[in-house]
C-alpha cells in the first residue's frame, strides 16, 4: 500500500483521485493546500485524514510515501525536488517540467534520492498507444502524422473580460503549448521518437500568452503536425497516413476510437483495449515502479518531449519571462 498525498486542488486532482481509487495500493493519506480552508474542504470531500499547509511538515510526515503533484508549471521543480529529498516519490502533472534544465534538476534529484520520479501523462500509459502503434504496420509507410488538440477554455471568456487565471499566465509557465500542446508533441514521441527538425508558429493573445500554435516536427521519411488550441474548438480527427491507407483518432489525449482506413476504402475499428479512466493507468504504472518495475523509457520520453518543447517555444518566441 502506498500512503498518497496530493498538492493542487483543483479539478485535474479531482479527476486523478477519481481514477486512481481503483488502483490496486493507492491510499490517500493528505492533502496540501496553500489555505487551511481549502485543504480541509478538499480533504473531507475525498476522506483524507491529514492536511497541510506548509510543504515541509508534508515532507516531514512519515506517513507519506508519494504525491501526486498537481500544482501550476512553474512550481512543479522546486516541490518536487523538494519532496524528493524529503523521500518521497513523486508523480507530477503535465507538463512535468518548464524546461528541459528544470527537468535534468528533477531527474538528478530522483537518483540520488533513490525515490521514483513519473510524470502524469495520459498518452504515455493508455493502451490505445500500443494498439494505434501496432496498426500503424498495415498502413505504412507512415509519411504524414496530424495530431490536433483543439478546445475552447472555459477560462478564455474571463480572460477576455480581463480576468487572467493560471491557464492564461505565462509567469506560471502556462500556455496553449504547454497546457494542451504538449499532448500532441508527447503522442508524436510515443509514435515516432524525437524529431530531426521542429519548427512553428503560435497565435499570441495580449499578455504575450500563446493561445494557438501550429508545430511541424521532421523525421526525414515523414513529418508530424501538432495543431492545438485554446481559443478555438475543432471537429477534426487527428489522423496519420502512410502509403497504404490511414488511422483515424478521436482524442489524441484520450484515444476512444480509432478507426483503419485503406487506400482500398476497406475500412475497420482498431480495438484500442481501453478499460479504464486514463488517469488509473498512469496510476498503475506509477504504483508498478515503486514495487520495483523498471518504467525508464517512461521518463526518457518524458525528457525528450522536454527537449522538443523548449525547440518549439525557441522557433516561435514563446518566452515565460516576456509579458
Amino acid at each position: 500500500m502506498a500512503r498518497f498525498a496530493t498538492i493542487g486542488s483543483n479539478f485535474v486532482t479531482d479527476f486523478f483521485l477519481k481514477a486512481a481509487q481503483g488502483a490496486e495500493g493507492f491510499h490517500l493519506e493528505g492533502v496540501y493546500s496553500r489555505t487551511r480552508a481549502r485543504a480541509e474542504e478538499f480533504a473531507a470531500r475525498w476522506g483524507a485524514p491529514r492536511v497541510y499547509t506548509s510543504l515541509d511538515a508534508l515532507c516531514a510526515d512519515p506517513a507519506i510515501d508519494a504525491v501526486y503533484v498537481a500544482s501550476p508549471n512553474i512550481c512543479h521543480e522546486a516541490q518536487t525536488i523538494y519532496l524528493l529529498r524529503a523521500g518521497k516519490h513523486v508523480l507530477c502533472e503535465k507538463p512535468i517540467a518548464p524546461d528541459s534544465a528544470a527537468l535534468g534538476r528533477m531527474v538528478r534529484a530522483a537518483r540520488e534520492s533513490g525515490c521514483a520520479l513519473m510524470e502524469a501523462m495520459m498518452p504515455a500509459h493508455t493502451p490505445a498507444y500500443r494498439a494505434i502503434r501496432a496498426a500503424m504496420a498495415e498502413i505504412g509507410p507512415v509519411r504524414r502524422a496530424t495530431l490536433r488538440y483543439c478546445q475552447y477554455s472555459s477560462r478564455y471568456d474571463k480572460f477576455k473580460a480581463g480576468i487572467v487565471e493560471n491557464a492564461f499566465d505565462p509567469t506560471l509557465a502556462n500556455g496553449a503549448l504547454m497546457d494542451i500542446g504538449v499532448y500532441c508533441v508527447h503522442a508524436a514521441q510515443l509514435l515516432f521518437g524525437e524529431p530531426e527538425t521542429v519548427a512553428g508558429t503560435s497565435v499570441f493573445l495580449p499578455g504575450s500568452i500563446d493561445g494557438a500554435g501550429s508545430l511541424l516536427l521532421g523525421y526525414g521519411d515523414k513529418v508530424a503536425e501538432i495543431v492545438y488550441s485554446k481559443i478555438t474548438n475543432s471537429a477534426s480527427p487527428s489522423e496519420i497516413e502512410g502509403e497504404g491507407g490511414s488511422i483515424l483518432i478521436d482524442a489524441i489525449s484520450r484515444p476512444r476510437r480509432a478507426e483503419l482506413v485503406l487506400r482500398g476504402g476497406a475500412r475497420r475499428e482498431i480495438p484500442l483495449g481501453v478499460e479504464f479512466d486514463e488517469m488509473r493507468y498512469e496510476a498503475d504504472d506509477f504504483l508498478a515502479l515503486l514495487r520495483g518495475a523498471r518504467m525508464d523509457a517512461f521518463l526518457a520520453d518524458s525528457e525528450a518531449v522536454t527537449r522538443t518543447l523548449d525547440r518549439a517555444r525557441a522557433a516561435m518566441g514563446v518566452d515565460f519571462r516576456r509579458h
